[in-house]
């Protein structure tokens, strides 16, 4: 009997991607990567907004997706955020690019001197991580497959002369500074290991743009989360319970804040949930040696002989029984071509987060720091 993990993660878009295993390739790590909720004034062309020749330091946005969910606009009002706000916008916004190799590229082929701050705005989540491939034709940005794009020599590091220690690479994706192993995958494929490296900063908290008669804003939300099996959301009153049980000194009224998916003000509360599937794949060398799962406890013990499943699911922080699971007999083709029989898991949770903006606008360089 063989084991194939393939744990597909759903991200805040409709996007999933492949999780294969559970450990990092080992290698001398990179240094500690750490999270600041600020961004320094940026020198613009007010102009043209057109990038320009200048002895100073060019900052870069890389707005790394679409919106396909009308009630999320997150990538648009990014993009009006880096294009006009006076306490963030850049001389560059790039909208095309959907992997980081491209992002890597554009920053070595477009460099008129070292850069100053380069932002990657991609939907995130601690679950999940980002929505983004590490190639473009390849595999979704995970620790695994950075370090392996890396060890194919797809990064080497960006040269001194356009990257150094004062480049920051500022990730704005909702809560990947709660993933160190990511966060140091990505340092090394941009800066390799050497001292001298750009800094890289994310945030522990949920982004949101939103645009209002001044302009558009970024706020940083505080989350608060529960997790039920898809399809089977419980009442209100009994997410609260759970919420109030899980979060007793929180300072949000879960009840209220789950008869609405929108803001009405800066500040508000308000509640957002996705679903997170995962897939489990067995083989087995006959059909003869499949098992038969005819009941709910049969299904229930090969389950629970998964240990590896179940320590992936641990990882994720969220309990087996949130999960619906599914169970198909399917003929597996390997790479080689060969086929064996065996039986796909497939489970879905649906992960229920409070959301509420920690402050009010400003600029983001009075926002206080935070170090992992």
């Amino acid at each position: 009997m063989k084991n194939i993990i393939l744990v597909f993660i759903a991200l805040l878009t409709i996007s999933s991607a492949i999780f294969m295993g559970k450990t990092v390739a080992e290698r001398k790590p990179a240094p500690t990567p750490i999270f600041v909720n600020s961004t320094p004034q940026q020198l613009v062309n007010l102009a043209t907004r057109q990038p320009t020749k200048s002895l100073s330091r060019q900052n870069i946005t890389f707005i790394m997706g679409e919106d396909k969910d009308p009630d999320n606009p997150y990538y648009t009002q990014a993009e009006n955020y880096y294009r006009t706000a006076p306490e963030a916008r850049t001389e560059w916004v790039v909208t095309h690019l959907r992997s980081l190799k491209e992002v890597r590229d554009y920053l070595t082929e477009h460099a008129q001197g070292k850069w100053g701050i380069i932002n990657l705005v991609v939907h995130s989540n601690e679950w999940t991580g980002m929505s983004v491939k590490v190639l473009p034709e390849g595999a979704r940005a995970t620790a695994q497959s950075i370090y392996a794009a890396i060890d194919q020599g797809h990064f080497p590091p960006l040269p001194a002369d356009i990257a150094d220690e004062r480049t920051e690479l500022q990730l704005h994706a909702c809560a990947l500074g709660k993933n160190e192993d990511l966060l140091d995958a990505i340092s090394t494929a941009f800066g390799g290991e050497a001292k001298g490296s750009p800094t890289v900063r994310s945030t522990k908290k949920f982004i949101q743009y939103i645009t209002t008669a001044n302009g558009t804003e970024r706020h940083l939300n505080e989350y608060w989360y529960t997790a039920f099996k898809t399809g089977y959301r419980p009442h209100n009153i009994r997410l609260t319970k759970e919420l109030e049980e899980k979060y007793p000194y929180a300072r949000v009224y879960f009840y209220e804040a789950l008869k609405r998916t929108q803001p009405r003000f800066a500040g508000d509360s308000y509640h957002y949930f996705f679903n997170v599937p995962v897939n489990w794949l067995v083989t087995f060398p006959t059909k003869a040696d499949r098992p038969k799962l005819d009941t709910d406890e049969a299904k229930e013990a090969f389950l629970q002989n998964q240990i590896e499943l179940l320590e992936q699911v641990a990882e994720l922080g969220i309990a087996p029984e949130k999960f619906r699971w599914q169970y198909k007999y399917i003929d597996h083709t390997f790479e080689d071509g060969t086929t064996e029989p065996a039986i796909l898991i497939k489970g879905k949770t649906s992960i229920l987060c409070i959301l509420k903006s920690i402050t009010a606008p400003q600029p983001e360089s009075t926002i206080p720091q935070e170090v992992i």
